[in-house]
């Protein structure tokens, strides 16, 4: 199971914060409004004007030394990352080793590559 991590810093004066987004009660969060996704339209069939859907923006919060606007960055997880990796490289000498195996057994039998 993977947790998502987010990470709170505030280049002004260097505050940071990592978190799950359990934490954030004590953050002061900004409002924002929604971003509209295009023009409304005409529905031929039923006249009527139809809207289209909006984009919400991101959270933002206050720095709590500074007051300046934080915005949360995702933080990719390492130790899954590094899992991945070690699985491909074991995958890969695993294929390299049934190769050899393989190339051997034809040496063996006296047949060509």
């Amino acid at each position: 199971m993977s947790v998502k991590l987010y990470r709170l810093y505030c280049e002004i004066c260097n505050w940071k914060r990592i978190t799950d987004g359990s934490d954030i009660q004590d953050l002061m969060e900004l409002k924002t409004s929604p971003i509209p996704r295009g023009i409304p339209k005409v529905d031929l069939e039923t006249k009527k004007v139809v809207q289209p859907k909006s984009k919400d923006q991101i959270k933002k919060f206050r720095c709590p030394k500074c007051g300046r606007v934080v915005i949360p960055k995702k933080i990719s997880d390492p130790q899954r990352e590094l899992e991945e990796k070690q699985e491909l490289e074991a995958r890969k000498k695993a294929r390299e080793n049934e190769d050899r195996l393989d190339a051997d057994k034809r040496r063996s039998s006296g047949q060509s590559i």
